[in-house]
């Protein structure tokens, strides 16, 4: 008589919240409190984290930062929220990062954090036009993202890795296989969503995934009568 065979081991849903909390937030996004000095972030800023386990992540920056403001967290999948017991006050919402339940100008800095390898280029812009509307006049985003390497072979491995390790993203309209985008591309995205002034940050090191980051940062300038004259 054949033994049936026996099924792999399921990790418990307690454990995997707990990954994707603290432990996910220490390796996969490590420099991420770098932003509040590299960026000036005052404690004034409105702050938005976008991602399945944006709520940690926002949790760290308005620590750092001292926000007064309470941030706001936009879950982008329908997975369970990670384990938020040790966090601090956070709005948290659940939507898809190209329609976003926020007014126009309503936040100051957005954090969208390895999500956009996700995504072809046209769903790419949809989303940082939707950053672009609900950032106030001088409204700053930052995205960071696995880079493509000079070696082809290194990035067909990189892109069986990402896409064995499952989506981050929304789960609407996104790849199957991730796509790595140099600074220029990730730039000229945010060009023709409408941000006028685009650099990189020096934010590292990223301890895991190990493999090359490329972070961009994009202002918005929005003159309208109501601010013109203001910094």
């Amino acid at each position: 008589m054949a033994q049936s065979a026996v099924p792999p081991l399921a990790i418990p849903p307690a454990l995997r919240r707990w990954w994707r909390g603290q432990p996910r937030l220490a390796l996969e996004d490590s420099p991420a409190a770098q932003l509040v000095e590299l960026t000036a972030m005052a404690p004034v800023e409105r702050l938005l984290v976008l991602g399945p386990d944006s709520p940690p992540l926002a949790a760290l920056l308005a620590d750092t930062a001292e926000l007064e403001p309470t941030p706001i967290a936009v879950l982008t999948d329908d997975r369970p929220p990670a384990d938020a017991s040790d966090l601090r006050d956070i709005q948290t919402l659940r939507a898809g990062p190209h329609r976003l339940p926020l007014d126009d100008g309503s936040v100051d800095f957005a954090v969208l954090p390895h999500l956009l390898r996700h995504w072809d280029d046209e769903r790419a812009v949809r989303v940082l036009e939707e950053l672009w509307r609900v950032l106030d006049h001088n409204g700053v985003a930052v995205l960071w993202e696995i880079a493509p390497s000079r070696s082809p072979t290194l990035n067909a491995l990189w892109s069986t890795v990402l896409a064995a390790n499952g989506a981050n993203g929304a789960n609407e309209a996104q790849d199957a296989k991730p796509r790595l985008r140099t600074f220029a591309h990730l730039g000229q995205l945010a060009y023709d969503a409408g941000f006028a002034w685009i650099q990189t940050l020096p934010l590292r090191p990223f301890l895991f995934p190990p493999g090359p980051r490329v972070t961009v940062l994009m202002r918005k300038e929005h003159y309208t009568s109501d601010n013109i004259g203001r910094g």
